[in-house]
């Protein structure tokens, strides 16, 4: 009898434990599963500004249907080491910082993922001769 009620209790626990196993994993998958989704929204409102027409710095938000929120940014970008200030303004061309953010929430803690990229654009002044 004694035998019987050691390996019951063998058993319960080595049970518990693999439930626990399970809810961990299942709750990794699901923070996974945010995360890409978050991922997949950045890159979409980045190839939706890397498309757009040369406009001016701006920023943006709003938010999808299924609770996640996004902001972005277009910013001038300056290189920390410049030719020489008379070439720069010599170039036709400028770099411009395309910044996508996503956020959510995430039982109590907010999340968020940033994607930015660069964009060579024609200078202001260029387009208009």
């Amino acid at each position: 009898m004694l035998e019987v009620l050691i390996a019951v209790v063998i058993l319960g626990l080595s049970v518990t434990t693999i439930l626990q196993q399970f809810s961990v994993a299942l709750r990794g998958g699901s923070a996974s599963q945010d995360t890409c989704r978050a991922v997949l929204y950045a890159k979409q409102k980045l190839e939706e500004l890397k498309t757009a027409e040369a406009g001016e710095l701006a920023s943006e938000s709003g938010s999808f249907d299924d609770g996640f929120a996004w902001e972005t940014r277009i910013e001038p970008y300056t290189l920390a080491e410049l030719p020489g200030e008379e070439v720069a303004e010599q170039l036709r061309y400028e770099l411009v910082q395309l910044t996508a953010r996503v956020s959510w929430q995430s039982g109590v803690q907010q999340k968020r993922v940033e994607l930015s990229t660069l964009k060579l654009v024609k200078k202001k002044e260029w387009e208009q001769s």
